[in-house]
Protein backbone atom coordinates (compact mmCIF):
# COMPACT_ATOMS: atom_id res chain seq x y z
CA UNK A 1 0.00 0.00 0.00
CA UNK A 2 1.58 4.18 -0.71
CA UNK A 3 0.32 6.61 1.29
CA UNK A 4 -2.64 8.51 0.42
CA UNK A 5 -3.13 12.32 1.12
CA UNK A 6 -5.81 14.91 0.11
CA UNK A 7 -4.75 18.49 0.87
CA UNK A 8 -7.67 21.09 1.12
CA UNK A 9 -8.44 24.61 2.97
CA UNK A 10 -10.37 25.86 5.14
CA UNK A 11 -10.34 29.90 5.45
CA UNK A 12 -6.43 30.22 6.19
CA UNK A 13 -6.13 26.57 7.64
CA UNK A 14 -4.01 24.22 5.39
CA UNK A 15 -5.73 20.77 6.00
CA UNK A 16 -4.58 16.99 4.75
CA UNK A 17 -6.41 13.90 4.91
CA UNK A 18 -4.41 11.17 5.64
CA UNK A 19 -5.56 7.47 4.92
CA UNK A 20 -4.06 5.18 7.49
CA UNK A 21 -5.02 2.32 5.45
CA UNK A 22 -8.18 0.23 5.43
CA UNK A 23 -9.96 -2.48 7.06
CA UNK A 24 -11.24 -5.35 5.13
CA UNK A 25 -14.88 -5.91 5.98
CA UNK A 26 -16.41 -9.17 5.39
CA UNK A 27 -20.03 -10.40 4.27
CA UNK A 28 -20.37 -11.59 7.49
CA UNK A 29 -19.82 -8.10 9.48
CA UNK A 30 -21.05 -6.04 6.82
CA UNK A 31 -24.13 -6.29 7.69
CA UNK A 32 -23.26 -5.09 11.48
CA UNK A 33 -22.87 -1.34 10.71
CA UNK A 34 -26.35 -1.41 10.30
CA UNK A 35 -28.09 -2.41 13.17
CA UNK A 36 -31.66 -1.17 12.81
CA UNK A 37 -32.12 -2.03 9.10
CA UNK A 38 -34.58 -4.22 7.52
CA UNK A 39 -32.39 -6.39 4.67
CA UNK A 40 -34.35 -5.19 2.03
CA UNK A 41 -33.60 -1.51 2.58
CA UNK A 42 -29.66 -2.21 3.31
CA UNK A 43 -29.64 -4.31 0.11
CA UNK A 44 -31.01 -1.26 -2.01
CA UNK A 45 -28.89 1.42 0.19
CA UNK A 46 -25.92 -1.15 -0.81
CA UNK A 47 -26.63 -1.10 -4.23
CA UNK A 48 -27.33 3.11 -4.75
CA UNK A 49 -24.11 3.15 -3.01
CA UNK A 50 -22.05 0.55 -5.39
CA UNK A 51 -21.15 -1.15 -2.35
CA UNK A 52 -20.48 -5.16 -2.40
CA UNK A 53 -22.45 -7.18 -0.02
CA UNK A 54 -19.70 -9.65 -0.31
CA UNK A 55 -16.87 -7.07 0.36
CA UNK A 56 -15.88 -3.68 1.92
CA UNK A 57 -12.71 -1.99 2.50
CA UNK A 58 -13.41 0.05 5.21
CA UNK A 59 -11.30 3.70 4.97
CA UNK A 60 -9.77 4.76 8.35
CA UNK A 61 -8.80 8.57 7.44
CA UNK A 62 -7.04 11.12 9.84
CA UNK A 63 -7.09 14.46 9.65
CA UNK A 64 -4.20 17.16 10.27
CA UNK A 65 -5.48 21.26 10.71
CA UNK A 66 -2.28 23.19 9.89
CA UNK A 67 -3.57 26.60 11.40
CA UNK A 68 -0.32 28.48 10.87
CA UNK A 69 0.65 28.37 14.81
CA UNK A 70 -0.45 24.47 14.97
CA UNK A 71 -0.21 21.45 13.81
CA UNK A 72 -3.10 19.43 14.65
CA UNK A 73 -3.70 15.93 14.13
CA UNK A 74 -7.37 14.15 14.52
CA UNK A 75 -7.02 10.79 15.73
CA UNK A 76 -3.38 8.84 14.99
CA UNK A 77 -4.73 5.81 13.32
CA UNK A 78 -3.77 2.31 14.51
CA UNK A 79 -0.62 1.90 13.62
CA UNK A 80 1.32 -0.82 11.69
CA UNK A 81 2.16 -3.28 14.73
CA UNK A 82 -1.57 -5.01 15.47
CA UNK A 83 -2.84 -4.91 12.07
CA UNK A 84 -0.59 -4.75 8.45
CA UNK A 85 -3.62 -3.11 6.56
CA UNK A 86 -2.74 0.32 8.67
CA UNK A 87 0.10 2.43 9.85
CA UNK A 88 0.24 4.58 6.56
CA UNK A 89 -0.23 7.49 8.58
CA UNK A 90 3.08 8.77 9.45
CA UNK A 91 4.40 8.21 5.63
CA UNK A 92 1.25 10.02 4.64
CA UNK A 93 2.19 12.91 6.93
CA UNK A 94 5.63 13.05 5.42
CA UNK A 95 4.59 13.16 1.60
CA UNK A 96 2.14 15.70 2.93
CA UNK A 97 5.63 18.17 3.41
CA UNK A 98 5.55 16.95 7.42
CA UNK A 99 7.36 15.32 9.59
CA UNK A 100 5.87 13.68 12.83
CA UNK A 101 8.15 15.91 14.75
CA UNK A 102 6.05 18.81 13.48
CA UNK A 103 2.80 18.07 14.98
CA UNK A 104 2.07 19.84 17.75
CA UNK A 105 -1.48 18.38 19.30
CA UNK A 106 -2.99 14.78 18.89
CA UNK A 107 -6.83 14.79 19.44
CA UNK A 108 -8.17 11.11 20.31
CA UNK A 109 -11.58 11.12 19.40
CA UNK A 110 -12.35 7.94 21.19
CA UNK A 111 -10.52 5.41 22.56
CA UNK A 112 -10.96 2.15 20.04
CA UNK A 113 -7.49 0.53 18.46
CA UNK A 114 -7.72 2.14 14.63
CA UNK A 115 -8.25 5.55 16.37
CA UNK A 116 -5.33 5.85 19.13
CA UNK A 117 -2.56 3.30 18.29
CA UNK A 118 -0.76 4.78 15.41
CA UNK A 119 1.13 7.22 18.00
CA UNK A 120 2.68 4.81 19.67
CA UNK A 121 5.56 2.75 18.37
CA UNK A 122 6.73 -0.96 18.62
CA UNK A 123 8.88 -0.31 21.94
CA UNK A 124 6.10 2.23 23.18
CA UNK A 125 8.39 5.51 22.42
CA UNK A 126 6.68 8.36 20.91
CA UNK A 127 5.75 8.55 17.06
CA UNK A 128 5.14 12.14 17.92
CA UNK A 129 7.14 13.15 19.98
CA UNK A 130 6.07 16.82 20.54
CA UNK A 131 2.61 16.48 20.66
CA UNK A 132 0.62 17.08 23.51
CA UNK A 133 -2.02 14.06 22.91
CA UNK A 134 -5.85 15.50 23.98
CA UNK A 135 -8.25 12.90 25.13
CA UNK A 136 -11.83 13.55 26.76
CA UNK A 137 -11.59 12.95 30.34
CA UNK A 138 -14.20 10.13 30.94
CA UNK A 139 -13.28 8.42 27.60
CA UNK A 140 -9.42 8.25 29.06
CA UNK A 141 -11.11 6.83 32.42
CA UNK A 142 -13.36 4.41 31.32
CA UNK A 143 -10.51 2.80 29.16
CA UNK A 144 -7.17 2.71 30.77
CA UNK A 145 -9.32 1.60 34.18
CA UNK A 146 -10.49 -1.33 32.71
CA UNK A 147 -9.67 -4.80 34.09
CA UNK A 148 -8.31 -7.66 32.10
CA UNK A 149 -11.03 -9.89 33.48
CA UNK A 150 -13.51 -7.46 32.43
CA UNK A 151 -12.18 -7.04 29.17
CA UNK A 152 -11.70 -10.85 28.54
CA UNK A 153 -16.10 -10.82 28.96
CA UNK A 154 -15.89 -8.36 26.23
CA UNK A 155 -16.27 -8.71 21.79
CA UNK A 156 -12.23 -8.31 20.69
CA UNK A 157 -10.78 -8.61 24.10
CA UNK A 158 -7.31 -8.26 22.45
CA UNK A 159 -8.23 -5.39 20.23
CA UNK A 160 -9.07 -3.46 23.38
CA UNK A 161 -6.09 -4.79 25.72
CA UNK A 162 -4.18 -3.26 22.53
CA UNK A 163 -5.67 0.56 22.44
CA UNK A 164 -5.43 0.19 26.32
CA UNK A 165 -1.94 -1.11 26.05
CA UNK A 166 -1.00 2.00 23.68
CA UNK A 167 -3.40 4.46 25.98
CA UNK A 168 -1.04 4.02 28.65
CA UNK A 169 1.90 4.22 27.02
CA UNK A 170 1.09 8.00 25.62
CA UNK A 171 -0.11 9.04 29.30
CA UNK A 172 3.58 10.77 29.58
CA UNK A 173 2.06 13.38 26.83
CA UNK A 174 -1.58 13.56 27.99
CA UNK A 175 -3.59 16.18 28.86
CA UNK A 176 -7.00 15.55 29.77
CA UNK A 177 -10.19 17.57 29.02
CA UNK A 178 -14.02 18.58 29.06
CA UNK A 179 -15.88 18.23 25.93
CA UNK A 180 -16.42 21.41 24.82
CA UNK A 181 -13.20 23.01 25.21
CA UNK A 182 -11.12 25.13 22.65
CA UNK A 183 -7.89 23.23 21.99
CA UNK A 184 -6.40 26.10 19.86
CA UNK A 185 -7.85 29.14 18.71
CA UNK A 186 -10.62 28.50 16.01
CA UNK A 187 -10.57 24.87 16.87
CA UNK A 188 -12.73 22.84 19.45
CA UNK A 189 -14.21 19.46 20.71
CA UNK A 190 -17.70 19.02 20.65
CA UNK A 191 -19.54 16.48 22.47
CA UNK A 192 -20.56 13.21 20.40
CA UNK A 193 -21.66 10.39 22.86
CA UNK A 194 -22.97 7.61 21.13
CA UNK A 195 -20.65 5.34 19.54
CA UNK A 196 -18.53 5.27 23.04
CA UNK A 197 -20.16 6.98 26.25
CA UNK A 198 -17.34 9.98 25.71
CA UNK A 199 -16.86 10.24 22.22
CA UNK A 200 -15.96 13.94 20.83
CA UNK A 201 -16.08 15.50 17.31
CA UNK A 202 -13.68 18.30 16.41
CA UNK A 203 -14.64 21.67 14.43
CA UNK A 204 -12.64 24.05 13.15
CA UNK A 205 -13.40 27.33 12.02
CA UNK A 206 -11.28 30.02 9.65
CA UNK A 207 -12.68 33.21 7.40
CA UNK A 208 -16.15 31.77 7.74
CA UNK A 209 -15.64 28.87 6.56
CA UNK A 210 -16.33 25.48 8.72
CA UNK A 211 -15.28 21.94 8.91
CA UNK A 212 -16.37 19.49 11.08
CA UNK A 213 -14.32 16.29 11.94
CA UNK A 214 -17.56 13.53 12.67
CA UNK A 215 -15.58 10.82 13.60
CA UNK A 216 -17.24 7.53 14.06
CA UNK A 217 -20.52 9.07 14.97
CA UNK A 218 -21.17 8.00 11.63
CA UNK A 219 -19.23 5.69 9.68
CA UNK A 220 -20.53 5.25 5.92
CA UNK A 221 -22.79 8.03 4.29
CA UNK A 222 -25.52 5.48 4.55
CA UNK A 223 -25.39 6.63 7.91
CA UNK A 224 -26.57 10.03 7.08
CA UNK A 225 -29.26 8.99 5.05
CA UNK A 226 -30.53 6.98 7.41
CA UNK A 227 -30.20 8.05 10.81
CA UNK A 228 -31.30 4.85 12.72
CA UNK A 229 -29.22 2.50 11.26
CA UNK A 230 -26.01 2.23 13.60
CA UNK A 231 -23.38 -0.06 14.27
CA UNK A 232 -24.07 -2.79 16.79
CA UNK A 233 -21.38 -1.99 18.69
CA UNK A 234 -22.07 1.27 19.36
CA UNK A 235 -21.73 1.74 23.65
CA UNK A 236 -25.10 3.92 23.36
CA UNK A 237 -27.34 3.80 20.13
CA UNK A 238 -30.58 5.79 20.82
CA UNK A 239 -27.69 8.60 21.96
CA UNK A 240 -25.59 8.14 19.13
CA UNK A 241 -28.48 8.40 16.86
CA UNK A 242 -29.16 11.82 18.51
CA UNK A 243 -25.78 12.54 18.49
CA UNK A 244 -25.66 12.07 14.58
CA UNK A 245 -28.71 14.07 14.11
CA UNK A 246 -27.87 17.01 15.99
CA UNK A 247 -24.12 17.28 13.92
CA UNK A 248 -25.74 16.78 11.12
CA UNK A 249 -28.13 19.56 11.55
CA UNK A 250 -25.49 21.84 12.50
CA UNK A 251 -23.18 20.50 9.51
CA UNK A 252 -26.21 21.68 7.22
CA UNK A 253 -27.00 24.84 8.94
CA UNK A 254 -22.84 25.96 8.80
CA UNK A 255 -22.85 24.78 5.28
CA UNK A 256 -19.67 23.18 7.07
CA UNK A 257 -17.65 20.39 5.26
CA UNK A 258 -17.49 17.27 7.52
CA UNK A 259 -14.74 14.46 7.14
CA UNK A 260 -15.32 11.07 8.52
CA UNK A 261 -13.18 9.04 9.76
CA UNK A 262 -14.22 5.85 7.74
CA UNK A 263 -15.80 7.53 4.92
CA UNK A 264 -14.69 6.71 1.08
CA UNK A 265 -11.55 8.46 1.11
CA UNK A 266 -11.20 11.37 1.54
CA UNK A 267 -13.67 11.55 4.12
CA UNK A 268 -14.80 14.73 2.75
CA UNK A 269 -18.44 16.06 1.93
CA UNK A 270 -21.27 18.39 2.53
CA UNK A 271 -24.54 17.31 4.38
CA UNK A 272 -27.56 18.28 2.30
CA UNK A 273 -31.33 18.60 3.33
CA UNK A 274 -33.42 16.16 1.88
CA UNK A 275 -36.98 15.18 1.25
CA UNK A 276 -37.20 12.79 3.97
CA UNK A 277 -33.60 14.08 6.04
CA UNK A 278 -30.11 14.51 5.38
CA UNK A 279 -28.15 13.09 2.27
CA UNK A 280 -24.72 13.15 1.59
CA UNK A 281 -22.77 15.76 -0.99
CA UNK A 282 -19.06 14.12 -2.00
CA UNK A 283 -16.09 16.34 -1.97
CA UNK A 284 -14.70 16.71 -4.08
CA UNK A 285 -17.39 15.30 -6.65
Amino acid sequence: MTARTYPFDIGQYKCVSISDGIQPIGAELLPTFFAGSAAEDLALAFKSHGISPDHYDLQCNCLLIDTGDSRILIDSGGGPFFDPHLGLLAPGLESAGYNPGDIDIVVLTHGHRDHVCGGVAQDDSMIFPNAKHVMARGEWEYWVNLGDEEISKMAHSEDIRFARHCLKAIECQLELIDAGEEIAPGVRTLTSPGHTRNHISVEATSGGRSLICVADTMDLPIHIENTSWHPAWDELPETGIETRRALLRRAAERNALIHGYHFPFPGLGYVREAADGWRFEPYPE
